[in-house]
């Protein structure tokens, strides 16, 4: 195996136990043993548990960011665009639940930055571009553009946090357009 393939080992390893243990409780010796490598190896490719941390949760946003704007060049409004972002972020949570729970195990560390601007400042930017271009096109509220992704923001993470608990909900294509509307009702001119 090959120096990449022995890095995504150890990576694969490192997000099934960080999410089912959490960051303090899962061992440097633990994710070695997991991966079935030598604790030694790991020191090769992550000089610290700290830094296997930050690896492992870059990589995990890295694939939420891209699942996020899958497909948003297809849609025509920004309020198409805006639900095809909850589907995608929805899709994206339910399929990925590891790799969900390390973003939220991460972004709920002591020091860690608490406005959604600050946690997720790409993602965040990505959606208030679709807000601005929204607001200068007459489809969304005439508000200020953060205003408008901040409520956008609050009423994604809020299903997102439901259908966590809830995920067959998720599966009703009846709960799924009603979700969207949701969005549509806030957010339409």
């Amino acid at each position: 195996m090959g120096e990449q393939g022995k890095r995504k080992q150890i990576m694969e390893a490192a997000i099934r136990l960080f999410a089912e243990e959490g960051f303090e409780a899962a061992s440097m010796q633990d994710i070695a043993t997991a991966a079935g490598v030598a604790k030694g190896t790991m020191y090769l490719y992550f000089p610290s548990k700290e830094d296997l941390i930050t690896q492992v949760y870059r990589y995990c946003y890295r694939m939420d960011v891209e699942a996020c704007n899958a497909g948003l060049d297809e849609e025509g409004t920004a309020l198409d665009k805006l639900c095809r972002r909850l589907d995608n972020i929805m899709d994206f949570t339910l399929s990925h639940p590891l790799e969900s729970r390390i973003e939220r195990l991460y972004g709920s560390r002591p020091g860690s930055m608490r406005r959604p601007g600050d946690c997720l400042e790409e993602l965040y930017e990505d959606i208030e571009a679709v807000v601005e271009e929204g607001i200068g096109r007459g489809e969304l509220k005439n508000l200020p553009a953060d205003l408008l992704a901040q409520t956008y923001y609050g009423i994604a993470t809020a299903m997102y946090l439901f259908f966590q608990a809830e995920p067959e909900l998720w599966q009703s294509e009846d709960v799924r357009s009603r979700c969207r509307q949701v969005i549509r009702d806030s957010l339409s001119a």
